[in-house]
């Protein structure tokens, strides 16, 4: 894993295994033509070991738009020091409530509020990339990123987990290390169900989380997991 993993055709985990922590981060970049997508870039002590692996795959130049899901600094205090190498050009794609506090961390690039561009990013190829809101999930401007064309759902802090045995792809016990996460960090179970009725009418081939694992089989039994989970304020009842 010291090295960016191809996950689907042009598009690459870069992430790192901190084996101290257990909560894992996982950056991803979509590479389409000579343009690239970075997607939850990371935190500053890991921006080194993540610009290498970026920088592997892809000219820096080529990187037009980084995506944050919200605003937690595990996946976008890094965002400075990609601006300072990536120059001029860039622009940061997340929710407008998020951008309020994004800003605080110091950027320079222009924002692009998802929420105002019709939930939609369009590439130069003409490849749409799909944003689906996920309110109190658990950030009041939450969202998630759907890929049409690798069928990726790019899930931010969804289908996250806690996992000190950490492998890049979920494995059998997965599911009861997602179910710790959320029972911890979503707010209720109506909300979360909310979220994954709207996930319903797409072709999900790969669910990519910003924690945890990656879930390439049978995503929709974990959909329906987190439809059914009590979480936040159900578990005090």
């Amino acid at each position: 894993l010291d090295r960016a993993i191809e996950i689907a055709p042009g598009t690459y985990w870069v992430g790192f295994d901190d084996e101290k922590a257990g909560l894992r981060c996982n950056p991803y970049i979509i590479v389409d033509g000579d343009e690239a997508v970075l997607i939850e870039p990371g935190s500053v002590p890991h921006f080194p070991i993540v610009l290498r692996k970026v920088a592997s795959v892809v000219d820096l130049r080529e990187i037009s738009t980084i995506i944050v899901s919200h605003q937690d600094p595990d996946l976008c205090a890094a965002i400075p020091r990609f601006e300072e190498v990536l120059g001029p050009g860039l622009k940061v794609a997340t929710h407008s409530r998020a951008a309020i506090l994004i800003q605080h961390y110091g950027l320079s690039s222009p924002f692009y509020h998802v929420d105002q561009n019709g939930w939609e990013l369009t590439l130069k190829s003409g490849r749409k990339l799909k944003f689906i809101f996920a309110p109190y999930l658990h950030f009041p401007g939450a969202f998630m990123t759907y890929d049409p064309v690798t069928k990726i759902l790019f899930s931010g802090d969804l289908f996250g987990a806690f996992s000190f045995d950490w492998s890049l792809y979920a494995g059998e016990f997965y599911e009861e290390a997602m179910k710790a996460f959320h029972e911890n960090y979503m707010p209720s179970q109506e909300i979360l169900a909310r979220a994954m009725d709207k996930l319903e009418h797409l072709e999900i081939a790969m669910i990519a989380p910003q924690h945890g694992s990656i879930i390439c089989d049978n995503p929709r039994h974990y959909i329906n997991v987190l439809r059914n989970l009590d979480c936040g304020d159900y578990m005090l009842e």
